[in-house]
């Protein structure tokens, strides 16, 4: 969805930018008079050449940045990548550039085009499109770090069963049970599956728990995993757990000691 959106903007500043560029090239670069001078007249023809070849250089150059990204899988970001990019981008700036400005100015206005002139025209142009390529590489260096940090948040459980290793999203976990020095997760579909850990505090070295609550010795639960809250005796609380897992007890006490600390924790 990030990524959408990005092209999305980038595709919405081109547009926009491009005639803004073609006119100030325009004024600044071809005809050379603003509108406050004398004699001025709009220069139309001049303006619709200019914002014609800053669109193909700049499309030509979109489409060779995008065609070398997919050859990469998607990731531009190393330096030898990125130089090669930058370099095919000029290269194919002055080709199009060149083509472009002597066709137009010979066919057209049945000139040809002086050296120094041209060689001016291409300094800007080849500017443009560094600009242009820079912001598509950093563009993109932003969202792979923004994707990486969207992996890296997402934490995977790998549970070991002899010498099979099951990956478990931490997502898909309800609650964790202990019970004579075995640890079982329980999914969110009910599923049961023995850990390699002996003990809560085994599950605490080597994972983030901050998403679950000890009620007990016996349990380890997410919010999501509690159906219900009893009031018992003694200020102690019953908690009834969803979904319910084989030989796993579905109901757990609170002490009135940790019932105070639940309460908290729900109210977060």
């Amino acid at each position: 969805m990030l990524t959408k959106l990005y092209h999305t903007n980038t595709r919405l500043l081109r547009y926009l930018i491009l005639p803004v560029l073609a006119l100030v090239l325009t004024h600044l670069v071809a005809y050379k008079k603003l509108p406050f001078d004398p004699n001025y007249q709009f220069p139309l023809l001049t303006f619709s050449f200019i914002l014609l070849i800053c669109a193909i250089c700049c499309e030509t150059n979109y489409t060779c940045y995008s065609l070398l990204k997919k050859r990469h899988f998607g990731h531009l970001t190393n330096e030898p990548s990125i130089a090669r990019q930058l370099l095919i981008s000029s290269l194919l700036t002055a080709a199009v550039f060149g083509t472009l400005v002597y066709s137009i100015n010979y066919f057209v206005f049945g000139i040809v085009t002086p050296i120094t002139r041209f060689l001016s025209s291409l300094l800007v142009a080849e500017l443009i499109i560094l600009l242009e390529t820079l912001y598509f590489i950093t563009r993109d260096l932003y969202l792979s770090q923004k994707q990486t940090e969207t992996i890296a948040s997402v934490q995977i459980w790998q549970i070991a069963s002899g010498r099979k290793t099951q990956l478990v999203d931490e997502t898909d976990i309800a609650y964790l049970y202990s019970q004579a020095g075995m640890v079982y997760l329980i999914t969110n579909e009910g599923k049961k599956i023995l850990t390699q850990f002996s003990s809560f505090n085994d599950v605490k070295d080597t994972h983030n728990l901050d998403a679950f609550f000890q009620v007990n010795r016996q349990y380890l639960v997410k919010l999501h995993a509690i159906d219900t809250v009893m009031k018992e005796v003694n200020q102690k609380l019953q908690i009834k757990l969803s979904p319910s897992a084989p030989e796993i007890p579905a109901a757990a006490m609170i002490s009135r000691y940790r019932s105070v600390d639940f309460k908290k924790w729900l109210a977060q």
